[in-house]
């Protein structure tokens, strides 16, 4: 199959007309404009033969690019006009658009780089965003910023997909304390922060919690259903997540309905909501200053409160879902509180010291002859 011949550049109506890239499946090619200053004026895909007929003549300035809502805006607009792009794509495009455009579209084009990549980040993350659609968006800003330093219409500084900070070795084995759940806690808002609260109370597998229904929570019986890799298992219904839950199984959607036992009991939009919960919860960390912990350190934190208040081993093993050697094994985690507390609770050397007392010189036991 022999190869379409590139076009040469043309020159039309006082504007000079070269191909950029092409063909596509049409065989048509896609062209830039520039005016006498050499600057991009149009750009789009057409046949030589329909450009010589229809060619734009001497176009006006292209509209400013002040914000980020500016450079995204305009660039949809070019990528609409590109035939080769699937309408999946597009909608694709749209949808993290919407979203830059929530967090950042007022910020000035002259803050991009890699701080204002951080708050973009930051802000996509408070908004229940995972890690990867925080990626996706931020690199939906960089193909806009190459795009407009393309049509010389910005001076292009290549932007960085900046991650979560980590200023020191994450510590994924870290079980927090009460004190510092907390305070995480109360960093985090909406369904992922009622998920964490439920992993606190519970000590649940993040997965048994997101994917939680309507029909698990038995307000009569006083039980939460939790389905894991171990097998259902019951948790009781304690009045903290009574408040927490109870609502959620009146209705599907807050008016006064029967409840579809098989709807979601959490109103998730995030197709990962695990990983919301895990990339919030990392955040909502950070902003409280404690020790990055992950749902698995709360799983293990109420293990130890369980074992701390003289829980019996079988009973709490179960109600976490695993056997007594694999929960002591994996999930107990003791402290030096701990240890201080065994020993007094025990009464480790009192016998000895009554002994030692009774043998000091000038002391008489009632036992001697």
């Amino acid at each position: 199959m022999t190869t379409p011949q590139r076009p040469s550049p043309l020159r039309l109506r006082g504007l000079s007309y070269s191909v950029v890239r092409g063909p596509n499946a049409d065989g048509d090619w896609y062209w830039r404009a520039r005016d006498a200053e050499d600057r991009t004026v149009w750009t789009g895909w057409s046949s030589r033969a329909a450009l010589l007929q229809s060619a734009p003549g001497e176009a006006p300035e292209p509209p400013s690019l002040r914000t980020v809502a500016d450079l995204v805006t305009q660039w949809m607009e070019a990528r609409e006009r590109d035939p080769q792009l699937k309408p999946q794509t597009l909608m694709s495009y749209a949808a993290r658009a919407k979203g830059v455009l929530a967090a950042v579209g007022d910020e000035p084009l002259t803050d991009l780089g890699p701080g204002f990549m951080e708050r973009l980040r930051d802000r996509l993350i408070a908004a229940g965003l995972t890690q990867r659609g925080v990626n996706a968006r931020q690199c939906l800003i960089r193909s806009a910023a190459r795009w407009a330093a393309e049509e010389e219409r910005l001076t292009h500084r290549p932007l960085p997909v900046v991650r979560l900070r980590s200023a020191e070795r994450v510590n994924l084995d870290y079980t927090p304390t009460e004190a510092e759940a907390l305070a995480a806690l109360r960093e985090m808002s909406g369904e992922t922060g009622l998920a964490a609260t439920v992993l606190a109370i519970t000590g649940a597998r993040v997965s048994e919690v997101v994917n939680l229904k309507r029909g698990d929570l038995d307000l009569s019986g006083g039980w939460l259903r939790l389905n894991g890799k171990t097998g259902p298992r019951r948790f009781p219904l304690i009045a903290e997540l009574r408040v927490l839950l109870g609502d959620r199984v009146s209705s599907t959607d807050g008016s006064p309905q029967p409840t579809d036992p098989d709807a979601p009991l959490f109103r998730w939009l995030l197709r990962v909501p695990d990983a919301a919960v895990r990339d919030q919860l990392a955040e909502a960390c950070r902003r409280a200053g404690v020790p990055r912990f992950t749902p698995h350190g709360l799983r293990r934190m109420v293990v130890n409160r369980i074992l701390r208040a003289g829980a019996d081993i079988t009973a709490a093993a179960e109600l976490m879902g695993h056997s007594p050697s694999v929960m002591l094994s994996y999930y107990r985690r003791v402290s030096s509180e701990d240890r201080a507390a065994g020993v007094a609770q025990a009464g480790l050397g009192k016998p000895l010291v009554v002994a030692a007392i009774q043998h000091k010189p000038g002391h008489t036991s009632r036992h001697s002859g």
